[in-house]
Formats: C-alpha cells, structure tokens, sequence
C-alpha cells in the first residue's frame, strides 16, 4: 500500500491557485512526451454540510522504471492541498502534483461551428431587410410631406389637385403593402434566429469545462499491474436534512424518515457511487479560538497632562511616571503574550462529527439540483394532547410529545407533517437545543370543539363615589365529538392593572391552575367520547369614572 499527500509546500500557495491568482503558472498543454493518460472513476462520495469528499479508483499497467501518470477528467474546482493518491502493487510514489487543463474541445465543436455560421448569415438577412423596410417608410414620410405642399400651391386646378391625390393614395398603399411585407420577414428571420441561438446555447453549455489533472510520478523494479485510489475534497457541493413525521393515530407511535437533498453542482457526475453523509463542515475550520488578556490602563491624554505638569515643575529629565511603567511594562508583557500566544495555537481541537452511510450505491448528476434521498428511519414513542385557546382560535390543535432524541443522532431540518394518513403542514425540528422532549403540532383537529361567550349577567357596571367596578364573565364549553377520549389543556387568561389607579381582581377561578404573574388561566381534562364540559371564570375591574378602560 502506497500513501501520498499532496507537498506540504503547495499548501503556502493553494489558497492562490483557488482564487484565480497563479491560474497561468498551472495551466496545461496536451500530455507532454512520456506522460501515460489514465482514466478514473468516481466510486465514493463522502457530502459534508458544505462541500464533499470524493473517492476515484483506477487501474493500469506500469513499465518497469520510472513512468509518469496523469490521471484526467477531474473536476477544476479540487482542493489541490487535500490530494491524496493511494497505490497497491510493486511500486513507490515519488511525487504527486496538481494541474489544470483548459484545452479540452466541446464534442459539438463542429454542430457549434456551423449554427455559429447560420446565425450570421441570418443576422445578415435580417439587416438587409430592415434597410428595405426604411427605404417604403422614407418613401411614406415624403409622399405626406409632398402632398401637404403641393395642397398649399395656388394656381392649381381642382382636377389637377384631384390627380396628385389619387398618385399619393396609390403610392402610400403600396409602401404601406411593402413595409408590412418586410415585418413579416423581419419577424421569420427573428424566429429562426432565436431557435439558433437557443439550440447553440444548448451546444454550448455542453461544452466542457477546464478540468483538473492529478500527476503522479512513480517508479517500478519491474512491469506490474497496480490500482490506484485518489481522493481530494470539492466545494460546490453538500446536503441538507429533511423529514417526514407521519402518526397513524392517537396513541401510536410516530414513524420518522430521515430524508436528505444533496446537491452536486462540482462538474462531475456521481453515478452509482458508494454515498455518505457527514454532520460535519470542513470549510468553517477546526481550531477553537482562544482569549487574549484583557488588561485596563490609564487613557493615554491623563498620561500626557501628568507629565507635561511634572515637567513644568521640573526642568531636568524626569524619572519614570507609574503611568510610565505601567506602559512599558504592558508592551512587554504583551511581546510575552505574543510569543505565547503563538505556541498555545498549535493545538487544535475538532468538533463531533456524525456519518450516515447510504446502503445502495446512488446516482447524484452534477446539475445542482437538489435530489432526494432516504437515510433511515425511526419509531419514537409519542403521548397526544390536544390544546386550545378559544380566545384567540375555535379550533382545537393536536400535539405530540416525543423523547429520546438525543439518541438519534439527527440534525435540525424542515419536517413534513403528516396525520392519518393526511398532511397537515410543515415544521421545523430544532435539534441543537439541548432537551430531551419535543412537541410536534398536527395541526387542527375538527372532533374537539371549544366554545367561548361572554355572560351577559355579569357585565354590571357599579358607581361608587368617582370610581366604576365592572363585573366580567366568560362561558367555555367543551365538546368531544370524537369515538375516543382525548386529553385537553385549555388556556385563557384575565387583564392585569400596571395601574395603581386600576384594581383588577379574579373572583372566580373556575378550577383552573392561575399564574398570577401572566393572568393565564390553565384547564386540563380528559373528555370522555361524546362528552360535553363547561367551565368559566369571572373578575372585576375597578377604575375611575373619568378613565376610559378597554375590557375585551
């Protein structure tokens, strides 16, 4: 087994070579003499959050002695410091170097060639008889102009005038007919123009892109069969979690499929390749950063006055100020830092990473387009309640209470929501909070209906002295219309006073838990099937006569 790692030198230089700075110092003329071409294939993908890791395999024949192979029809966009080339057979790698190749030809280079001559020739046509089309409107504009003077001419007989008319009504028909006729030849040579341009820019984004060739130089005893393996890290590329929650009925489970979209936009196709997926993302960097000290001192124009007033009082060089010190004393405490500094950053340290590996070789095409694909599935154990706030919505909505996700492993990501064997909507699970439980809503369910009116008997007004109490009620009822009992948390709430001058009191609680502090009122139940509920609450608002209070 041979192992090579891209030179350690080419890294001073890659970030370079990536933005476009040394692209002529790496460009490439065809396979120079004693070169051997070698095709790979993809055979591996590991997708990162944000780019990939990709995996070739190749075979050839080595002569004895030294050879040199490029491996070809490799991805422009490579990451030349993460090459690395791996071998099995009787040879030694002696060096691994990274170039590109802008000199590939378009398979269609002669179907490009020739719309390009068509669409000239076109272009020239359609010129042509755009100046035809000028020439009848010129004539148009003359025969108007003409016949407007010779109108205005004394001495002219009405028969005489009567001819010139007739001439100019013949004539602007004809340029009329004509113009028209050349608009619609404009408008074929346009047509068939375009039909052109649209299948050359077809052709053209066909064309291949400037690829990247991996060099390998090695050395052989004797003529040997070897295998080669090449990976290299790519951007453009990466994946984002998806899921589909799907609860069959109360009570049940919820089966959960962990989806991904894996885009591939980095020029090279990926067809049936062995898949992977990382939680992971190499281009945020690994290394943790680290705090410096935080040292507080005079601001510098103190410092100045002090010394300036000291140097008033003494003609003679003074002896250094503790100010003085202090600032010499931080420059080269921070000269210590630096040093230190500098050492401490050699450590690295690297997050966690997860890997979900992808059971059935899977084809992902380089068109940058998101595809679907399933990772794996779980069974969660769920408990169902259903919640209402019949203030603000009639309805009542259904969630489900999940644990044990820290087990799974799994990534934040949109869900598709779906209940009975009916979608209800989407949500977001949000997986990098640490807690252990989750509520999922599945969204309204129309069995549970929750009513709330306003007692009429109640809404008293009282005057006493300069202030008014008002006496306010409220009426929920509850209906299950449902084959099964369900669980219920039903949530109200009464005003609270920021006021002194406003005294707001909860004089009936109706058997709800009460927090004071938000004025929510809380119910919860079990309705039985078919079964109705009543509840309510009453309190009393007492302000002064000249304050107009809202109240519902």
């Amino acid at each position: 087994m041979h192992t090579f790692l891209f030179p350690s030198a080419f890294k001073r230089i890659a970030p370079a070579l990536l933005n476009g700075l040394l692209t002529l110092s790496i460009t490439a003329a065809p396979l120079a003499e004693g070169e051997k071409a070698i095709t790979s294939k993809v055979s591996s993908a590991k997708v990162f959050l944000s780019g990939a890791q990709v995996s070739r395999s190749a075979s050839s024949t080595i002569p004895a002695g030294p050879s040199i192979l490029v491996f070809t029809g490799i991805a422009q966009g490579i990451d030349p410091q993460s090459i690395q080339v791996t071998g099995k057979g009787g040879y030694s790698i002696l060096s691994v170097n990274h170039r590109v190749n802008y000199l590939s030809e378009s398979p269609k280079k002669k179907e490009i060639e020739d719309l390009q001559v068509r669409i000239k020739k076109l272009e020239k046509d359609w010129a042509f008889e755009k100046a035809m089309q000028d020439v009848w409107a010129n004539e148009e504009q003359l025969l108007n102009k003409n016949s407007s003077i010779g109108g205005q001419q004394n001495g002219l007989t009405a028969a005489q005038l009567t001819a010139v008319n007739d001439y100019v009504r013949e004539r602007l028909k004809v340029t009329k007919t004509n113009w028209l006729a050349q608009q619609e030849k404009l408008a074929a040579l346009h047509e068939e123009a375009e039909k052109l341009r649209q299948q050359l820019a077809q052709f053209q984004s066909q064309a291949p892109r400037p690829t990247s060739e991996i060099v390998v130089e090695i050395n052989s005893p004797a003529e040997v069969s070897a295998t080669f393996t090449l990976s290299y890290f790519i951007g453009n590329a990466g994946w984002t979690p998806a899921y589909d929650l799907r609860a069959k009925a109360v009570g049940q489970p919820i089966e959960l499929l962990m989806k991904a979209q894996v885009v591939n936009a980095t020029g090279e196709d990926w067809n049936k390749v062995d898949l992977s997926l990382s939680s992971g993302n190499p281009t945020l960097g690994g290394v943790m950063p680290t705090l410096n000290p935080w040292t507080l001192h005079r601001p510098q124009i103190l410092h100045e006055i002090e010394t300036a007033a000291r140097r008033y009082k003494k003609p003679m060089a003074p002896a250094p100020s503790m100010a003085e010190k202090a600032t010499a004393d931080q420059g080269k405490y921070y000269e210590e830092m630096e040093a230190t500094t500098v050492v401490n950053n050699t450590a690295n340290y690297r997050t966690t990473t997860v890997e979900f590996s992808i059971d059935a070789p899977f084809s992902v095409p380089a068109d940058g387009i998101p595809h679907m694909v399933g990772v794996n599935s779980h069974s969660i154990n769920a408990t169902y309640k259903h919640y209402a706030t019949p203030k603000l919505d009639k309805d009542a909505f259904l969630y489900a209470r999940t644990t044990g996700w820290e087990d799974l492993n799994l990534l934040s990501g949109e869900a598709n929501v779906f209940f009975e064997g009916t979608f209800v909507g989407q949500s977001y699970l949000q997986l990098d909070v640490p807690k252990d439980t989750m509520d999922i809503s599945l969204g309204r369910d129309k069995g549970v209906v929750v009513e709330r009116v306003k007692r009429k008997s109640t809404n008293d007004k009282a005057a006493i002295g300069g202030s008014r109490t008002m006496a306010i009620g409220w009426d929920l009822t509850v209906r299950n219309t449902k084959a099964t009992s369900v669980d219920l948390e039903i949530r109200d709430q009464y005003p609270l006073s920021p006021q002194s001058e406003i005294e707001v009191k909860l004089t009936d609680k109706g058997g709800a838990v009460v927090n004071e502090n938000t004025g929510i009122l809380t119910w919860n139940m079990t309705v039985a099937s078919k079964e109705t509920k009543k509840l309510g609450f009453t309190y009393t608002v007492k302000h002064p006569k000249d304050m107009p209070v809202m109240l519902e």
